[in-house]
């Protein structure tokens, strides 16, 4: 499940993840978010807030067809989760085209600091 939560900063996409994300979340909810800040605000920003239940996408969504595709960013930090996520994070930060960083779900305001001075808003 991938919803939208109130902006936790002035352009910054802020969702809430839990379980198993589909391709139907990332067609319903994250590209149409994504496509409306590049146009209102000219970057994408991306606040991610997950809980410990989160398990990642399903697999017929990363099969090679191109349905969930890493989107244009320009800064993206993800706040709690399980372990393996900070770790994947840490892993494939450098291969991201955007600034990207991870925080335990106890340092959320340092998240929130550190997405918002990344903002061109």
């Amino acid at each position: 499940m991938l919803c939208q939560i109130p902006d936790i900063s002035k352009g910054v996409i802020s969702l809430f993840v839990s379980g198993r994300l589909s391709a139907q979340d990332y067609r319903t909810r994250l590209q149409p978010a994504i496509k409306s800040y590049r146009k209102d605000w000219n970057q994408v920003c991306l606040y991610i807030e997950a809980d410990v239940l989160l398990e990642g996408w399903e697999f017929g969504s990363l099969t090679g067809s191109g349905e969930v595709q890493l989107p244009e960013f320009d800064a993206l930090v993800f706040v709690g989760g399980p372990d393996w996520v900070g770790n994947s994070v840490r892993l494939m930060g450098p291969f991201m085209q955007g600034e990207v960083a991870w925080f335990p779900l106890e340092r959320k305001q340092d998240a929130v600091s550190w997405i918002a001075k990344r903002s061109a808003c």
